[in-house]
């Protein structure tokens, strides 16, 4: 099972790692085809409960294995900045034929970054933002696959709550919460699974690891998440703002992080660290309405001389971004991280510090440098071995 996971935009971008066909067209197969509604309007025990249920897109079947079972899910889940009721959208793939003893094992799946406005979910995509390549490996590899949208993203709910960029808990509560709402559909989908996500949804992953033991019950076994190039810790990049060493990638990314922060944190004013670039178009870019990602649409970089904030402002940004921080608590939940030694988003150096924390909180860790390889990076063959190793059932091992 070979599969390209990456920040998608940056890929086409900058790496030109995966070939994507960024510049993708919204689909007319979106038509809400209803066929289920249910709500409720307490936090707790709406967790993961339907809202609704539509067909797969039709640009899908022709994409996934014959037979493939395919639904968009619109589905109750929780913000993890004030607990309140949320809705989500997301996707669930069932492979064809008969399901193994026990139910298909599950992939939650987690997004990288796409953009931070509502016309940026992967689930109204015909090709998820290039995602449906790894949910066919997926597939093909045995796996029942669920995907969530995140917060904040996607059109087919009237959701107030904005998208809160990188903020841990809300994205681990989303992917716990589609995993509730694939099993309630899909009888034969069965109590194992797995969290596996790239960048910011590597990130989600692993938030997903440490928060199955407080908000997990009932969502089944989580037995492994894998985070490739995981976006644990952001602060570095205000770091590299202020002192205008960020790399070409990185200033790409710069600014949907202080806006993705900001819309739901007043404190945090675009302005201080976005000279020269106009409010308008700052929002603009953060869009996906041509049907390519937020990162894919920008023209250029903004310049480093235009990224460097008051200090009062960094300070204010790099608190934030910590409090966002991973590793934060152990988790039990065994951790496959693999990373590129030549990203020019995260650093190696970077991660490995990050990576550290892990360790010495007591994680099950297994980290898997990819040498000469950047953000957008193949994980090789440690991944699906572990992957099997997991739901199999097989002795843990870290390298902490």
């Amino acid at each position: 099972m070979r599969i390209r996971f990456g920040l998608i935009g940056i890929a086409c971008l900058v790496v030109a790692i995966v070939a994507t066909g960024c510049a993708q067209p919204s689909s007319s197969d979106s038509t809400d085809r209803t066929t289920s509604s249910t709500a409720t309007d307490d936090a707790h025990q709406g967790r993961g409960q339907i809202v609704r249920t539509e067909s797969g897109l039709d640009a899908w079947a022709a994409a996934l294995p014959r037979g493939t079972r395919t639904s968009r899910i619109t589905y109750r889940s929780t913000s993890g900045l004030d607990d309140t009721a949320t809705t989500v959208t997301g996707a669930v793939f069932v492979p064809s034929g008969d399901r193994p003893s026990g139910g298909w094992p599950l992939i939650a799946y987690a997004h990288g970054t796409t953009g931070i406005s509502r016309d940026c979910a992967p689930s109204d995509q015909p090709d998820m933002f290039g995602d449906l390549r790894a949910v066919r490996a997926f597939l093909d590899a045995g796996y029942a696959v669920v995907t969530t949208d995140y917060q904040g993203l996607g059109e087919r709910t009237d959701e107030p709550a904005p998208h809160p960029y990188l903020e841990p808990r809300t994205a681990a509560y989303n992917v716990i919460d589609a995993v509730r709402a694939a099993r309630s559909i899909e009888p034969t989908i069965g109590a194992t699974w797995l969290a596996v996500g790239a960048s910011q949804g590597g990130a989600a992953a692993w938030s997903t690891a440490e928060s199955y033991a407080s908000y997990g019950e009932g969502s089944g076994d989580l037995v492994g998440v894998v985070a490739s190039a995981p976006l644990l810790d952001a602060r570095y990049l205000v770091d590299g703002a202020q002192t205008k060493s960020l790399t070409v990638a990185q200033r790409y990314l710069y600014p949907l992080l202080v806006n993705g922060v900001a819309q739901v944190n007043p404190q945090i004013n675009p302005a201080d660290y976005l000279h020269g670039i106009d409010p308008r178009d700052a929002a603009a870019l953060a869009s996906c309405a041509s049907g390519r990602t937020a990162l894919a649409r920008q023209p250029a970089p903004p310049a480093a001389s235009a990224l460097v904030a008051p200090s009062a402002a960094a300070d204010e940004l790099t608190a934030v971004l910590g409090e966002y921080a991973l590793p934060r608590v152990k988790t039990e939940v065994p951790i496959l991280a693999i990373y590129g030694s030549e990203d020019q988003v995260i650093p190696a150096d970077v991660m490995e510090v990050t990576l550290q924390r892990g360790c010495a909180l007591g994680d099950r860790l297994v980290r898997v440098p990819r040498e000469g390889q950047g953000h957008s990076l193949d994980p090789g063959p440690t991944m699906p071995t572990w992957m099997r190793d997991r739901v199999e059932g097989r002795p843990v091992e870290s390298d902490c």
